[in-house]
């Protein structure tokens, strides 16, 4: 779970304290037990009005996320009737997209909710990193909001706080919505006091700043400015204070976001300018109108040109010509005898310069195969300890095509925001010179890199320019690296390819490792 953006509602002070009925409430930190069950372990998040602990359910003995009311805030009905809600306005909803309510606590020295616990990032710490994001990672988080948004509406709830801060991006590229605090129902009274707001004054509606009536499409608006900012790095307004701003969106037009950045789709631009007009019925009527409006933004994925062998022509390499080539070669050459084609293909084949997608073998290449000192998965990105499947690494070089290691999974072939990568690293015994890598893989058309890595050079992030780029990579995969000396090397898988059969999780994309051998010569 992430941390809240204080809301525009709460303007006490914090404070280590509060009193309910009179009696002291003891301030919540990590060891506090709560209902005599939830251990409070490590904090993760504080907003205006509640602290969120990863716990341990002593019960079930699994981990959970915890979100506790501040003590001061406990002797305020409101705010309690507000935090209770939200545990009844989540509960309500069962969708992937929305964060999970397990239990709710109530027993006169804490008020909390028990929810899922998520590897997750939220959206602001993002964009506190990045600035900004690229135009498709925007589209997809935004489908995946919207399908949240869309089951929340038809249960008849309004989240009135979509921001930043209440979007977490899970490291398996989940996309889920949080925090349901000041979601109003159609059969609910509204609890927002006389003269104040609800809601964070930074992504508020026109209707909410003038106390007009609210429903979805005020959901919508404010997505359209999380868009805004995810493509541009800023809000599409500006002002000396939270209210200054707020109050300029009564009055100013958003500035078109390709005037910040020209690589911004036009249809992208306009379908977020569309969400951001001040008349609701100007904007979309629904959510599935706005998520149709998205999926209009879908790019094509693009055709990726197969790579070819640099060695001499033989005849597997010929098969995998011919396939990849296939739909020309047909219409072209079907009136000529089988003998010409293959002909023509070997020919071709003798020219090209790149690396060669060839027929999977039942044994591992033969050549000098240096030794290794270990195989491990990279995963810069991912939370604790680097890794992706680690104790699936070794898979990849036992020898055996019946196994493999592979990446997790993803909804999206790009993973998601702030992770470009993963792979395996190679470390050689000693130096090596290394003439060519062969890589048997999974038939999904996944993209990546090498990179020869020096002795001491092992890269903490992303590891920079390649040494060979690979591209709709099918099958096995032969690449000529000219007998460069390293000390390791890099597989860096960059796009998952095309989607495969979900796991247990759901999510389609992943890249499986069959083998991948090292040809060369170790030196002294």
């Amino acid at each position: 779970m992430g941390p809240d953006e204080p809301n525009a509602a709460s303007s006490a002070d914090d404070t280590a304290t509060g009193r309910v009925g009179g009696a002291p409430v003891t301030a919540v930190s990590p060891g506090t037990r709560i209902a005599d069950r939830y251990l409070l372990q490590t904090p993760l998040g504080r907003g205006g009005m509640a602290q969120v602990f990863e716990a341990l359910d002593e019960t079930l003995g699994r981990q959970v996320a915890v979100k506790v009311l501040h003590p001061h805030l406990m002797a305020d009905e409101a705010f309690v009737h507000r935090f209770r809600q939200e545990a009844v306005a989540a509960a309500r909803l069962t969708h992937p997209g929305i964060v999970g309510v397990y239990d709710t606590c109530s027993d006169g020295h804490y008020e909390a909710i028990v929810l899922e616990l998520l590897d997750a990032r939220t959206l602001r710490e993002v964009l506190d990193d990045r600035g900004a994001l690229d135009s498709e990672s925007v589209r997809r988080i935004g489908l995946r909001i919207l399908d949240a948004l869309e089951t929340a509406h038809n249960a008849g709830l309004v989240h009135r706080d979509i921001k930043p801060s209440n979007v977490l991006l899970c490291t398996d590229g989940r996309v889920k919505v949080a925090d349901f605090g000041i979601a109003k129902a159609d059969d609910q009274t509204d609890v927002t006091r006389e003269g104040s707001l609800l809601g964070t004054a930074a992504y508020l509606s026109p209707e909410q700043l003038d106390g007009a009536a609210v429903d979805g499409r005020s959901d919508l608006y404010a997505l359209g400015l999380v868009l805004y900012e995810c493509l541009v790095g800023r809000s599409p307004f500006n002002g000396d204070s939270p209210a200054a701003v707020a109050l300029a969106r009564l009055h100013v037009d958003p500035v078109d976001p390709r005037r910040f950045r020209s690589e911004v789709p036009p249809s992208l631009a306009t379908t977020v300018m569309r969400a951001l007009r001040r008349d609701p019925d100007e904007r979309f009527v629904d959510a599935a109108e706005f998520r149709a409006a998205l999926l209009e933004n879908e790019p094509p994925r693009p055709v990726p040109v197969p790579a070819v062998d640099t060695t001499p022509a033989a005849e597997p390499a010929a098969a995998g010509f011919g396939r990849s080539e296939r739909r020309w070669l047909v219409p072209a050459l079907g009136i000529l005898m089988v003998a010409t084609a293959l002909v023509v293909a070997g020919a071709l084949l003798a020219q090209n310069t790149s690396p060669q997608v060839t027929p999977p073998s039942t044994a591992p290449p033969e050549g000098d195969q240096p030794t290794l000192d270990s195989v491990v998965a990279y995963d810069p990105s991912g939370r604790g300890d680097p890794g992706e499947n680690d104790d699936l690494a070794l898979l990849a070089v036992d020898g055996d095509l019946a196994t493999a290691w592979r990446t997790e999974s993803y909804e999206a072939a790009t993973f998601f925001p702030g992770k470009d990568g993963v792979g395996l690293y190679l470390d050689f015994s000693g130096p090596t010179l290394v003439d060519r890598l062969v890589i048997d893989s999974s038939d999904n058309g996944w993209s990546g890199e090498v990179h020869l890595v020096a002795a001491g050079e092992m890269p903490d992030g992303d590891p920079g320019p390649p040494d060979a780029t690979l591209s709709d990579v099918r099958e096995r995969l032969t690449v000529p690296l000219g007998g460069a000396r390293a000390d390791g090397l890099l597989l860096w898988i960059t796009d998952l390819g095309d989607p495969m059969e979900p796991l247990a999780d759901g999510a389609p994309h992943r890249v499986e490792i069959n083998e991948i051998a090292v040809e060369g010569s170790a030196i002294g």
